[in-house]
């Protein structure tokens, strides 16, 4: 039965955390960027997005969140956007009861010493990691800390050193990540996925999409549930979260733990009448009771961002169809670099779901080939 009282959902890209909750729950509030237009059909939408470039405006944020809140008993679910910058998470809980990773958690995580040895003390085989430069650059990257999406992630050689950035050695294997649900006691593990990048200019690690479905050793599959469990009993994680790897040969090569739902989630959403925000909540109430992850899924889904290779127009008239998700409002216009829309796409097998992504996404590019932007409003994009 929907709750009178507001879920508030805050992140970068609020659209698919909404779309899953208004499963179970109204009404729905959506604090984002992007304001897009499936986000608008999912509830009331406001965007608090930085002025320039894409991200979370922290004040205008919470400005928005104490008015749509003003004192009522609203639950907030937070998404993408505060692995920078916790401090936010401590505040938001002062609007409601906040369903996030505590700051402390997420800080901990995102400290490259810290998140390194925890994971080596548990078994996993971590890459060097270190917060000063090497002595000799190449083979190694630099990140900085709490960054997402790919965006913060550069080759070291020939780089100045910045602060709040780390340094760890790159790893040649196939990028997997685990999607997981967690109630501070143990983990459900959803499913595997690939990860897929793209080089964006100077960028060569964007993140630009997930598909669902990887099968890997048995051996190895019952180890990643072991070592994930072991690492929700010692951190306390609750919620929808992921964990990145990377496969080298059959082992997993640690890479970073993501304490909160990761765009992957959406992959796993029709596999649950409730939506996964629903279970995601509860997480936050104690164990999870009643939660049965299917054994077997017959069918592997895919999503994957169309970025901008030029300033793009979005036509008045514009008809998306229904496997475009974050769909920008008509008549804007997405500065040539930044997220268009998301591709979703199901498949027999995960290569099967990939070639269909192909397919859509060239017939997005013919929708959206240059035209004249001169009565457009500039937007940012959209982002998962």
């Amino acid at each position: 039965m929907p709750s009178s009282d507001p879920l508030v959902v805050v992140a970068v890209s609020g659209r698919a955390l909404a779309q899953s909750a208004v499963r179970s729950r109204a009404p729905i509030v959506i604090l984002d960027a992007f304001a897009d237009a499936d986000t608008r059909r999912a509830g009331h939408a406001i965007p608090v997005g930085l002025r320039q470039g894409i991200g979370i405006d922290g004040q205008r944020m919470l400005a928005a969140l104490a008015r749509v809140t003003d004192g009522r008993n609203a639950t907030i679910v937070v998404g993408s956007g505060f692995e920078r910058s916790p401090r936010w998470l401590d505040r938001m809980a002062r609007h409601g009861r906040l369903c996030a990773n505590d700051a402390a958690v997420v800080r901990a995580l995102k400290d490259p010493d810290i998140i390194s040895e925890l994971l080596r003390a548990q078994g996993w085989t971590v890459p060097d990691t270190q917060r000063t430069p090497p002595t000799a650059r190449a083979g190694w990257l630099q990140k900085r800390i709490g960054g997402a999406g790919g965006i913060h992630v550069r080759r070291a050689a020939g780089r100045k050193h910045a602060a709040h950035h780390y340094y760890q050695r790159e790893v040649a294997g196939t990028a997997l990540s685990i999607t997981f649900l967690a109630d501070g006691e143990r983990a459900q593990v959803l499913g595997c996925n690939r990860l897929l990048s793209v080089a964006l200019g100077s960028l060569p690690w964007c993140h630009a999409g997930v598909v669902s479905g990887v099968s890997l050793p048995a051996r190895l599959v019952a180890s990643l549930r072991d070592r994930i469990d072991r690492l929700v009993r010692v951190t306390g994680l609750r919620g929808l979260n992921g964990f990145d790897f990377m496969l080298v040969g059959d082992d997993a090569v640690a890479l970073e733990v993501n304490p909160r739902p990761t765009a992957s989630f959406e992959l796993y959403d029709p596999d649950f009448e409730e939506g996964l925000v629903h279970w995601h909540i509860a997480s936050f109430a104690g164990p999870l009771r009643g939660f049965v992850a299917p054994d077997e899924r017959s069918t592997a889904r895919a999503l994957r961002i169309v970025y901008a290779d030029h300033e793009t127009a979005i036509p008045a008239d514009v008809a998306w169809p229904a496997w475009c998700r974050d769909q920008p409002m008509p008549g804007t216009t997405i500065p040539a670099g930044a997220p268009v829309l998301t591709v979703v796409a199901s498949g027999s097998t995960p290569d099967a779901a990939e070639l269909e992504l192909d397919r859509r996404i060239e017939s997005i590019r013919r929708r959206i080939a240059p035209r004249a932007a001169s009565d457009a409003t500039v937007a940012t994009g959209a982002h998962p």
